[in-house]
């Protein structure tokens, strides 16, 4: 979580932000995908590294973890998982000395509003050639149940363009002209999680979309979120939970050599 615009609004979700995104387990899956992946002989930097849940099961693989977050909240959650080695950092502008990283991953990170290119540009720049960036994706692939079909038209409306869009398409130009090549998908896995159409109604209050979205004072996109979450509590047993399945996967960036 990186964007400064959006730093105030995860702090105030901090709390209950592992909880409403499937919690340890998860995590857990997010580091079983990871972990096969990365070199246990070299630190991970944890671009974006939030509440710390993930870098806290790499941890439990064997792995050291040193992370970088704009948003207080998420790093007091994160201190008290990893200690010391987080710190108040922005992605796009990293506090890390240039080619002294040999691997750094992301996990939700790019949907979030930061300057993609000013991402991928740092993560290049502190990456030794031949060193990898492992991205998590938010929103590669979509559900497509009750509630799916009402978030993926209510995020198409605010974001026609697919500026925040994270899946391969969209990134692997933006990290090409910043010198990281994309190899292409790993790990893909199915994840289930429960929410309600009522929960995520609520996810939708409070100026935020998906908890991720800062929407600001724009009457536009809050009338469409507005309308979006009316017709969650209009769908059958809003208060029932639903069981999601989405897919998870792991896109691999490698510095180039020069």
């Amino acid at each position: 979580m990186a964007s400064a615009s959006s730093t105030a609004e995860f702090d105030e979700i901090a709390p209950t932000y592992d909880q409403s995104r499937g919690g340890t387990a998860r995590a857990a899956g997010f580091a079983d995908q990871l972990a096969p992946l990365l070199d246990p002989a070299h630190p991970v930097l944890d671009i974006g590294v939030g509440t710390g849940i993930v870098a806290a099961e790499l941890t439990a693989r064997g792995h050291t973890v040193c992370g970088v977050d704009l948003s207080p909240g998420m790093l007091a959650l994160a201190r008290n998982r990893l200690g010391w080695r987080v710190a108040v950092g922005d992605a796009c502008r990293l506090p890390v000395r240039t080619a002294s990283v040999t691997q750094a991953v992301s996990t939700w990170l790019l949907h979030t509003g930061p300057d993609r290119g000013a991402v991928f540009g740092e993560a290049a720049r502190v990456l030794r050639p031949g060193g990898r960036y492992l991205v998590i994706p938010a929103r590669g692939m979509r559900p497509t149940d009750d509630i799916g079909r009402v978030m993926n038209e209510l995020e198409d409306r605010l974001d026609p363009a697919g500026t925040r869009q994270d899946g391969p398409e969209v990134l692997a130009p933006i990290a090409a002209a910043r010198g990281l090549v994309y190899e292409g998908p790993a790990s893909e896995r199915p994840a289930t999680f429960t929410v309600s159409p009522q929960d995520m109604a609520r996810s939708l209050s409070g100026g935020l979309f998906t908890g991720a979205w800062s929407l600001g004072e724009d009457e536009d996109d809050l009338r469409v979120v507005d309308e979006a979450r009316e017709r969650l509590l209009a769908l059958p047993d809003p208060t029932v939970p639903r069981v999601r399945t989405m897919t998870d996967f792991v896109m691999v960036f490698t510095r180039t050599d020069g």
